[in-house]
């Protein structure tokens, strides 16, 4: 397809808040598409040009809009080719409309809807470590009937890369909760105290084991850092209370006042200082 014309549509898609909608990994879509009740705290963030850490995971939400009786596929291209590994899963909601089990799909991903539905995917992209310094476009694809709708994304690879580290796991935060919950146990192990109790990864892929992988790396490039600089990444995020205050202080009383995605300011700090 002539890039221009896939511009101009995906930018009249976008117009439209309609078809194909790409999210963070901390505004989990519900059934109907829309972010969940719980993870409406502030005004979602654009995804256009983030930052990305080699040898690591970036995620994203997908969500596409399918018409009643509309052939439709989905797949997403890459310029280089093959310049990030990506995997696609397809979400699957709980009884209350959460979403959180995982199930992998191959690309592209094809179908036709017997009636409108919405369909949502987690997308995984793997950056290797020695992944150049650059910027690439990663762009979900979807052709809908007669049509092509295109989400264009300039992915900016970063020089920050995530050092090896051992998972640890703590149990993962209620699917209830809000979604940057899930970094909570990881950065307390570190800034706070080391965490007595350990429990296993689940082997089920869920959203919010893969959130706490993210977050894990996250917790790996500020120990490369060092505290005073992983203190620092928390205050980028919105975190005000003194790190020490933060340790102590119950959820509620701080999260309450930040939008749900702050923890994206904390990662970007991140990504801008751990240079190689």
């Amino acid at each position: 397809m002539d890039r221009l014309v896939a511009v101009a549509v995906s930018c009249a898609a976008l117009a439209l808040g309609q078809d194909l909608t790409v999210r963070s990994e901390f505004q989990r879509p519900g059934l109907d598409g829309e972010v969940v009740a719980v993870d409406q705290s502030g005004r979602s963030r654009e995804i256009l040009s983030p930052a990305v850490a080699r040898n690591g995971y970036a995620s994203y939400f997908l969500t596409v809009r399918v018409p009643a009786g509309v052939e439709w596929y989905l797949e997403v291209g890459q310029n280089p080719d093959n310049a990030a590994r990506s995997v696609l899963y397809q979400v699957s909601h709980d009884g209350a409309g959460l979403p959180d089990q995982l199930t992998k799909v191959e690309m592209p991903v094809k179908g036709k809807a017997e009636k409108a539905e919405v369909r949502s995917y987690w997308l995984d992209l793997w950056l290797d470590a020695a992944a150049p310094v650059r910027r690439i476009k990663i762009e979900p694809q979807v052709w809908m009937g007669d049509r092509w709708i295109v989400y264009p994304m300039e992915f900016r690879v970063q020089a920050a890369t995530v050092p090896a580290f051992t998972p640890r796991f703590w149990g993962h935060a209620d699917v209830a909760t809000r979604a940057d919950a899930v970094m909570i146990s990881g950065w307390r192990d570190y800034v706070c105290r080391q965490l007595p109790s350990q429990a296993k990864a689940e082997t089920a892929t869920t959203v919010r084991l893969l959130q706490h992988r993210n977050v894990l790396q996250d917790v790996a490039l500020a120990k490369k850092l060092g505290k005073a600089s992983a203190e620092a990444a928390l205050r980028a995020g919105g975190v005000t209370v003194g790190t020490e205050g933060w340790c102590a202080a119950p959820v509620e009383s701080w999260q309450k006042d930040l939008p749900v995605e702050w923890y994206l300011r904390t990662r970007d700090f991140l990504y801008r200082n751990a240079v190689n």
